[in-house]
């Protein structure tokens, strides 16, 4: 009895290593594609002529598009949220449309959609890793576990940050009133599994035909007593900063909920995309995912006005929320750490201080609002900033986290 034990879950474990590689596969070629159609659109086609408000045109042409397209497929991607409130849920989710869902995830990317890919993505992937395992003998009693995994899996291949994958899934948020879930060894075990031959796999992938994944590194650092003292602030900075995002995604929810149910999705696809060109076109930074153009600001730091990296930070987040509830559905991770790293250059241009500190200690801070995973929050700077900072980062994060538990815990 236990030798059959143990060989079901040695197959369940390579199921699980050989799923982590076929994710990983999946999320790389994804990410080529969008990467060939984002040149495509935004640096080939304008080359042969020169028309300022380009940007307003490619936006609304791809609200009509997206709003056509999900009218006629009804394949609308969840948020991460969403996929992993169902995961929990239900047990369930649907394969029917992973196709067309993979579309639909791609075209707000393609025309300049103030958003990641990590949702729209986890979405079809877990309605993979549900598919194959109701189709697998040894699998069929762990499908909820196998679509976590999955979410992993995912996360880590888009990132390029296996322990972020883990942790995000993991974690429990502080501002729940559930009782934290007992995380058993056999499920650890699938998802390290699955993480790993995820990791290893995209490696692959970049060192065998180019490419990269995941942000980049802030570096140079020179933080003297004057930067610990800001810590405190600049974390209360980033909190505001957090704040703000969560109370403009509850408005333009009501909003843009109101514009589909009086005039339909194209309407309200549209607007979302009218809306992000023209703040595209006078302020360019605000658009796409935003991890290119964090490296954009880190080399050219002293070419931006520090109240155009505030700005364009503060804007940014209201905008990745224009774009989700209007239809532009999409992941929040990238814009949101773009927006802490902006805000934080800016306030260490009008200060004085040092760039990466405040922009790290801004950034967990940003995170820890929308996330209230701290943990998970931490291991995903690190990618970003030096482990000197980590105290840093994981103080911001954890304060930002439990202040905003409680507010939700008064609220509520």
């Amino acid at each position: 009895m236990k030798k059959n034990t143990l060989a079901n879950n040695l197959i369940y474990y390579l199921f699980c290593g050989f799923s982590g590689a076929v994710i990983a596969c999946i999320v790389w070629l994804f990410l080529r594609l969008m990467s060939f159609g984002i040149g495509l659109i935004w640096n080939t086609v304008p080359s042969y002529f020169n028309f300022t408000y380009y940007p307003i045109l490619v936006c609304t042409i791809g609200g009509i598009l997206l709003g056509i397209y999900q009218k006629i497929t009804k394949a609308v991607p969840d948020e991460l949220d969403e996929v992993m409130k169902k995961v929990k849920r239900d047990k369930f989710y649907p394969y029917n449309k992973v196709l067309l869902l993979c579309i639909s995830a791609l075209i707000p990317l393609l025309f300049g959609g103030s958003i990641g890919p990590e949702a729209g993505l986890t979405g079809v992937i877990v309605g993979l890793c549900y598919w194959a395992g109701s189709h697998m003998k040894n699998a069929k009693s762990k499908i909820p576990e196998l679509m976590q995994t999955g979410v992993s899996a995912t996360l880590t291949a888009i990132f390029y940050a296996p322990l972020f994958g883990l942790a995000a899934t993991n974690e429990e948020q502080l501002d729940t009133e559930d009782t934290a879930t007992d995380i058993r060894t056999n499920k650890l075990i699938s998802n390290v599994v699955a993480v790993l031959f995820a990791t290893g796999t995209i490696f692959l992938l970049n060192q065998s035909f180019g490419g990269s994944t995941g942000l980049p590194r802030i570096g140079e650092y020179d933080i003297t007593n004057t930067e610990r003292l800001w810590g405190i602030p600049l974390a209360l900075l980033g909190t505001l900063a957090g704040l703000l995002f969560v109370i403009s995604e509850k408005l333009l929810t009501k909003f843009f909920g109101k514009i589909q149910s009086s005039f339909g999705i194209i309407v309200s696809t549209t607007l979302g995309g009218l809306v992000l060109g023209i703040c595209g076109t006078y302020l360019p930074l605000v658009m796409f995912s935003g991890e290119e153009s964090i490296s954009e600001v880190s080399k050219n730091i002293g070419e931006f006005a520090p109240w155009v990296l505030i700005f364009s930070g503060l804007l940014k987040l209201v905008l990745t929320n224009v774009c989700i509830k209007s239809g532009w559905k999409g992941g929040h991770f990238f814009p949101v750490i773009f927006c802490g790293v902006s805000i934080g250059f800016g306030v260490a241009l009008l200060m004085g201080l040092d760039t990466a500190f405040c922009a790290a200690v801004i950034t967990a801070a940003l995170l820890g609002v929308t996330m209230r995973k701290p943990l998970a929050v931490t291991v995903l700077l690190l990618l970003c900033f030096d482990a000197r900072i980590l105290p840093w980062i994981l103080l911001a994060a954890f304060l930002s986290s439990l202040l905003v538990g409680r507010l939700s815990r008064k609220e509520n």
